[in-house]
């Protein structure tokens, strides 16, 4: 649809498809063929930071960049709202990295944020979205976040911080 209307419904079906993309990727990078050559430089940090988020091997960021250069091909973008959408995916990546684990209560189990990813960090087979959990629960990697139940690494750094 024209106007606002099909702007705003082509930057949720973008999100949804570079969502449903990423996550396959991403899964993909972490089997064995893959995984040490190309996507073990941005798992060194186990605890992810904003550095992080950026730091990876040159196959690895061309391949997780794909569904986002093939969306335009495929579905109407403007071009403005396709850079915005490039600005905000780069802001997303770092905020997923920061430790900050502050989402909404009643959208913890549907946004994939910094708790979920640190999961994924701290135990590999988990929680390979970029924005949702959808994927996720689908594929049977969704795993709640440890720092949800007080038990996530900035938790376990606290208790220790009080002894």
């Amino acid at each position: 649809p024209p106007g606002w209307t099909g702007v705003f419904l082509s930057m949720f079906s973008f999100l949804f498809f570079t969502d449903m993309g990423i996550y396959w990727i991403h899964r993909g990078l972490h089997h064995k063929l893959f995984y040490k050559r190309f996507h073990k430089p941005h798992h060194l940090w186990k605890i992810a930071t904003p550095f992080a988020s950026h730091a990876f091997h040159p196959v690895d960021g061309f391949m997780q960049s794909l569904p986002y250069h093939i969306y335009p091909f495929l579905f109407p973008l403007h071009k403005v709202t396709y850079l915005g959408l490039y600005i905000f995916v780069n802001v997303w990546t770092i905020s997923i990295h920061d430790g900050d684990y502050r989402v909404p209560r009643l959208l913890r189990h549907i946004i994939n944020g910094s708790a979920h990813h640190t999961d994924h960090h701290l135990y590999f087979d988990y929680n390979y979205g970029q924005y949702f959990t959808l994927w996720d629960k689908i594929g049977g990697s969704y795993k709640s976040p440890t720092a949800f139940e007080g038990k996530g690494p900035h938790d376990y750094l606290r208790k220790l911080q009080e002894k």
